[in-house]
């Protein structure tokens, strides 16, 4: 599935189970316990396609980065902004501190440059 010029994605309240790096295809896959789709001009609970353990493939990735480095993003996204080639998501995050030896939450985001995506339903 690819999202037409109305639809929208909501992923507040969500969490990223996984990233998947497929290096011989150029492929990033993050995988979301549920990702909402909605053409509404906000989300509304009930109104749009839930679609739960939702991966959402990037295909001929040219560019990504995670920051902070080192962070691992845990169950709260900030916020996505995606278009034709291009999506970043802001989430909260564990980075390791060195000198407390504990992890700290941090805000940091995930970003990837890519050619096409798509999203299973």
């Amino acid at each position: 599935m690819i999202l037409n010029q109305n639809q929208k994605i909501y992923l507040g309240d969500r969490a990223i189970q996984k990233i998947i790096f497929e290096t011989m295809k150029n492929t990033i896959t993050i995988v979301f316990d549920c990702l909402s789709i909605f053409e509404t001009e906000n989300w509304i609970p009930g109104e749009s396609k839930d679609i739960e353990n939702c991966a959402v493939k990037f295909m001929n990735v040219t560019d990504y980065e995670i920051s902070p480095k080192g962070m691992m993003p845990n169950d709260y996204i900030v916020n996505i902004n995606i278009s034709n080639s291009f999506v970043k998501i802001t989430t909260l995050g564990e980075v390791y501190n060195e000198k407390t030896l504990a992890l700290d939450i941090v805000e940091g985001f995930i970003s990837i440059k890519f050619e096409s995506y798509s999203i299973n339903s």
